[in-house]
């Protein structure tokens, strides 16, 4: 009797010990959660990521199954929208920035797609009570190590049943050991460290073939969890993703039921609880026990689990725009247009700290000249940019912005194909025959955008070819930006592309940009003076500027270099 009661005893003391350390746990997770949120509300991401964590978010929309048009690997590097999308990430959860990021590689080119996401967007702008309060959700969502929560989940389509009758025969031997100890002490202890032993090995030698799986099962369990307190949200906005939250839940609702303890994920947390969690399951595999259980009923629901996480995924996702909102300088909706005119006001790069606003209004064909430094690089970036942002989140760095839905295409940040074995020209001419490619058979406008056209080969080809290729995407169906050194294209296009350019002045020894867009060609020979300014001596700088001059009055090198 006694034995019993200090069996029962003990358990209870467990019990409320764990209930405590939980309640304490989760009052300074919400004490957190407040502080992070409000600091990073209206803030750049400070959020840090591996190299492995950040390639994981991109998994989601590569494996998609959808015919919207998507930006391509080229243009968003060309773009570097990857630090614009760290820079706008300031989601709570792994789905969030899933959606996020397929948002910005996924052009919306339809009215309805844009204003709903907007209508959420401005919802959570305009709430701060109900934005915090699905924050906490998305907060206890969160991420995992490594791998985004899509990868885990997928993972759990290649598990296999394990058995769980040898794991409940284990555990029997950890509680009767425990049980023995109060009745017979000697043979508790003599029970008791054999199992827990042979226990520890077994759980430790199980969880390098289960935790991917175990990972995904709490991944699961977290986003059911999310759908049950979405589904029971009553907000206008939000009801639609309630409704889908609700069915998603139902479905899945056989997954969550004695599950409590494989939510912990396989790892030991900071807090007593986890420490506890992990210890009972270490000794009496609970988790390995519900293991097959888990398998069995996942199967046939992988679409209510990525259901649910787009569910969750697109509320974190509009936080994080609105959040996005809040930190630009200034920012407008994109007013979507027929006509193939780009129209901004006061434009400007988003990356930038003390950036300079640029307003334009294009159409067809525009050939930007310019020397190095001056601008058109980031001018080019920004017009792809604003575009890309009017088409995901409708959220343009501007006071003012208009254009048609537009699949933007760009060739700018080149490189050497080394392990292809393809050369700078050949890598530069497979990009541009992109855009020539997308503007012949496309029935959305394209907006072309072309740093330095052909800039891997010879003077003269490079100029004769790239007039061709550039008429040949005048009018039609696009607007194609072109940045160039040859100013020669300037006069070979001028009847096919307006000229426009930046230029800089050069005062004593100090080089000065304006990175203000001007009309008509760059004037200016400023190169060679740059070259003094740098530290070359006279005789150079003297000798480089008349030969410039030779050879624009004679046409001739050689004739130069004799002379």
């Amino acid at each position: 009797m006694d034995s019993g009661i200090a069996i029962i005893v003990i358990s209870c003391v467990l019990a409320v010990t764990f209930a405590y350390s939980i309640i304490t746990e989760n009052r300074k997770k919400s004490v957190e959660f407040k502080k992070s949120a409000e600091k990073n509300w209206g803030k750049r991401s400070a959020l840090r990521q591996s190299a492995e964590e950040f390639e994981s978010i991109s998994h989601y929309f590569k494996n998609r199954n959808t015919n919207a048009f998507t930006v391509d690997d080229i243009t968003w590097n060309d773009c570097g929208m990857d630090d614009v999308f760290r820079m706008m990430n300031t989601a709570l959860s792994s789905p969030g920035e899933d959606i996020l990021y397929t948002w910005l590689r996924e052009s919306a080119f339809d009215d309805r797609t844009i204003a709903g996401r907007n209508a959420l967007i401005e919802y959570f702008s305009a709430n701060a009570e109900r934005r915090l309060f699905m924050q906490r959700i998305l907060y206890d969502v969160g991420r995992m190590n490594k791998m985004s929560f899509y990868d885990y989940i997928i993972q759990i389509k290649k598990a296999a049943r394990i058995g769980k009758m040898k794991y409940i025969a284990a555990g029997l031997m950890s509680a009767a050991g425990i049980i023995l100890l109060f009745v017979f002490p000697l043979a508790g202890v003599l029970l008791l460290l054999p199992a827990l032993f042979i226990n520890f090995f077994i759980h430790i030698s199980q969880r390098d073939k289960t935790q991917t799986y175990i990972r995904g099962f709490s991944c699961v369990i977290k986003l059911i969890e999310a759908g049950s307190k979405i589904a029971a949200c009553t907000d206008p906005e939000l009801i639609p993703l309630a409704e889908r939250a609700a069915s998603a839940t139902k479905a899945l609702s056989g997954f969550k039921a004695g599950a409590f303890f494989v939510t912990s994920g396989g790892s030991v947390g900071t807090g007593l609880g986890d420490t506890l969690l992990e210890y009972l399951k270490m000794f009496f595999h609970l988790d390995l026990i519900k293991f097959d259980s888990m398998v069995e009923t996942f199967a046939g629901h992988e679409k209510e689990c990525m259901d649910l996480l787009e569910i969750v995924g697109t509320i974190d996702a509009a936080i994080a725009a609105a959040s996005f909102r809040q930190l630009l300088p200034c920012w407008c909706h994109g007013c979507v247009t027929d006509e193939k005119v780009i129209s901004g006001k006061e434009m400007y790069h988003p990356l930038l700290n003390d950036p300079v606003p640029n307003s334009l209004i294009c159409s067809g064909g525009n050939l930007i000249t310019g020397s190095n430094a001056s601008g058109k690089s980031t001018f080019l970036k920004n017009i792809a940019i604003s575009q890309i942002l009017m088409q995901s989140i409708d959220t343009v760095p501007a006071k003012e912005w208009s254009a048609p839905y537009m699949k933007v295409v760009t060739s700018m940040a080149l490189t050497d194909n080394l392990l292809g074995g393809e050369s700078y020209f050949v890598v530069e001419i497979r990009s541009l025959k992109r855009i020539v490619d997308m503007a012949e058979g496309s029935d959305v406008p394209v907006l072309g955008i072309v740093d330095e056209v052909l800039r891997g080969t010879n003077t003269i080809e490079r100029i004769a070819a790239s007039s061709k290729i550039l008429e040949s995407l005048a009018g039609g169906n696009t607007i194609i930006f072109a940045a160039t050194h040859d100013i020669e294209l300037s006069y070979i296009l001028e009847s096919l592309y307006r000229n426009l350019h930046f230029e800089e002045e050069i005062d004593g020894g100090d080089v000065r940009f304006s990175y203000k867009l001007m009309e008509g060609r760059a004037l200016t020979r400023n190169a060679i003076r740059l070259l003094g300014i740098a530290g070359y001596s006279s005789g150079v700088v003297e000798s480089a500027r008349k030969m410039a001059e030779e050879f624009e009055k004679t046409g001739e090198w050689d004739r130069v270099r004799k002379e």
